[in-house]
């Protein structure tokens, strides 16, 4: 009864429906987080796995990385210890090669002393029988009777019967003959000396018969001996021939036919030489010149800049022959000549001469010294050749030109003593001496007779001749007032500019008046800054003229105190530049005096 007659609100179902739909989102919610709930729990158990299993490899990429970094450092040691056995490989390789190559060498060079004793043993007693027969105190022994006469002349005919192609034996015949007696057999044992060899048995029989007394036959042997060799290819024969020449240890003679030899070389040498190839004398004589510093004489080069290059070559050509007198002064000092080591230079040159080898010989001893090379260098066999090459360029023989030259302007690089290098210079003089005046006559032309001086603004003519007085006055007078005028034209160029100076009066007024009648604000503030730098460009352009004019005129007396002084010093300094240009022309006609005083000096000795 109660249901039939209890009506219910629509509204109140639509809120229970809402009510039980609300309950039943709430279920399913429920329902959802409980499954999230549980997904979240699944997923939790397994981060915690993935966390240890991360755990476990990353004990395990330790434990790897542990492992790699040992057998980094075992491949590191390996390494290390292959690179030094690779290096003890390489030096025991090398060292092995160089041992192979000093074991060939020591072979080699033991099969050459056998060769060199089975081909040149007799030589080298011919030698010592050579040493003995010139020595002083064999042939007084022969003369006393000491020594049998057919014993020296055996023994002599037994080394030419041993080395019929060796030079030295029908010389030691020829010696042995002489001490004998026998003048013709003497005479046929040296014509068959010449026939192997003309310039040695020359200059053998020349140093023989010094060393014996006989000084006429030694100028004779001499003179064929330098008529026979050639002047291109000199030794170190020559040069101590020449010392021994030069001190009159083969006599006067001797020494007259080696001066005049010298002088015909070297009139060859300058006919071969031609007038277009270089002159070594005259390249010395202009290394020896005086050289003018660059800051010497600046007022005066600042007069002349146009022509100071030329005046300084000029200048020092002039200076090259007195320096040319002060070096030889130096070099050849007037001093007595000293024989008390007479004897000296032929006794080395005659023992030179006899210990010196054939051309055969010297292959075979080149070989030989350069496999005691290799060896003394352990195998090295580039060291072995560069200490070879090195001793060869040493001994190379030398042409006439470069010892003649050297022996007066580089004396350390040839084995002269001082008479010699005398002999020399007395040879060059007159190419010396012509050089000499040859650089005087170019300096006299280069020095010229009138001086332009002058600056950007003045310039003017002096005489040249430092005896000829210049007053310097008038040229200062004529200095400060050029460039008085060039300032005065300068200043007179500075003028108001009066178009600037208006345009910007008026726009300083319009600015003004705009800062006036504008409201306050940015663009009154602008347009009084304009006014302001308008008053002052007004200001600037007025005071300009004047300061500008005031610093011309300061520039321009200060141009004028320089320029001055420049000049009172270039014209001081113009009387000492071309005062010494002047005192050096005369320098030619004192070298060539001292030239003929030496000589005179050296004939009269």
């Amino acid at each position: 009864m109660m249901s039939e007659g209890f009506q219910v609100d629509p509204l109140d179902n639509e809120l229970a429906e809402a009510v039980r739909a609300l309950v039943a989102g709430q279920e399913h919610q429920d329902e959802i987080l409980g499954v999230v709930s549980r997904g979240i729990s699944s997923l939790d158990a397994t981060v915690s796995s993935a966390q240890s299993e991360i755990a476990a490899l990353q004990g395990d990429l330790d434990a790897t990385v542990a492992e790699l970094r040992n057998v980094a450092h075992s491949v590191r040691v390996v390494d290390n210890s292959i690179s030094q056995l690779r290096e003890q490989f390489t030096e025991f390789t090398e060292r092995y090669a160089k041992d192979q190559v000093r074991a060939a060498a020591e072979a080699e060079l033991a099969r050459l002393t056998l060769d060199w004793q089975s081909r040149f043993e007799q030589r080298r007693r011919t030698r010592a029988l050579a040493h003995s027969l010139v020595h002083t105190l064999t042939r007084d022994a022969v003369e006393r009777g000491v020594v049998d006469v057919a014993a020296v002349e055996a023994c002599a005919a037994e080394r030419l019967l041993m080395e019929p192609s060796y030079w030295l034996a029908p010389a030691v015949v020829a010696l042995a003959a002489r001490h004998r007696g026998e003048a013709q057999r003497a005479r046929r044992a040296v014509s068959h000396a010449y026939s192997l060899d003309a310039a040695k048995s020359n200059l053998f029989f020349a140093l023989t018969c010094s060393r014996l007394g006989e000084f006429k036959e030694a100028a004779r042997r001499m003179d064929q001996y330098l008529r026979s060799i050639d002047s291109y290819a000199l030794d170190e024969d020559f040069q101590i021939v020449l010392d021994a020449v030069a001190c009159r240890e083969l006599g006067d003679d001797a020494h007259a036919y080696a001066q005049l030899a010298m002088k015909r070389w070297a009139g060859q040498l300058d006919l071969a030489n031609g007038d277009g190839g270089p002159d070594p004398v005259a390249d010395h004589l202009w290394e020896l010149r005086n050289r003018l510093p660059a800051d010497a004489f600046p007022e005066l080069g600042q007069l002349c800049a146009t022509e100071w290059d030329r005046f300084r070559r000029g200048w020092e050509l002039a200076s090259v022959p007195v320096a040319a007198l002060d070096y030889l002064q130096r070099q050849f000092p007037p001093e007595p000549a000293d024989w008390s080591e007479s004897g000296t230079y032929a006794e080395g040159a005659l023992g030179a001469l006899i210990d010196r080898y054939d051309e055969e010989e010297q292959a075979l001893d080149h070989r030989m010294e350069y496999l005691h090379r290799v060896i003394d260098h352990g195998g090295d066999v580039d060291a072995a050749r560069r200490s070879v090459n090195a001793d060869d360029d040493a001994r190379k023989p030398t042409d006439l030109r470069t010892l003649l030259v050297n022996a007066v302007f580089a004396p350390r690089s040839v084995l002269l003593g001082n008479e010699a290098r005398r002999l020399v210079l007395r040879t060059l003089w007159p190419r010396v001496l012509g050089a000499a005046e040859e650089c005087a006559d170019r300096a006299r032309h280069l020095l010229p007779s009138e001086l332009a001086i002058g600056t950007d603004e003045w310039s003017s003519v002096v005489p040249a001749d430092p005896s000829t007085n210049v007053d310097a006055e008038p040229l200062v007078a004529q200095l400060a007032g050029a460039i008085e005028e060039r300032t005065g034209r300068r200043v007179d160029a500075v003028r108001l500019n009066r178009t600037r100076l208006w345009g910007a009066g008026v726009l300083t007024l319009m600015a003004g008046v705009l800062a006036f009648i504008m409201a306050a604000g940015v663009t009154r503030v602008i347009c009084a800054c304009l006014s302001l730098g308008f008053a002052g460009w007004a200001a600037y352009e007025w005071r300009r003229v004047p300061v500008r004019r005031r610093e011309l005129r300061t520039e321009g007396s200060g141009l004028a105190r320089r320029h001055v002084r420049t000049l009172r010093l270039g014209l001081r300094q113009r009387e000492k530049f071309f005062g010494v240009w002047n005192d050096h022309l005369h320098g030619s006609g004192r070298l060539r005096a001292w030239g003929t005083e030496t000589w005179r000096e050296e004939e009269l000795t």
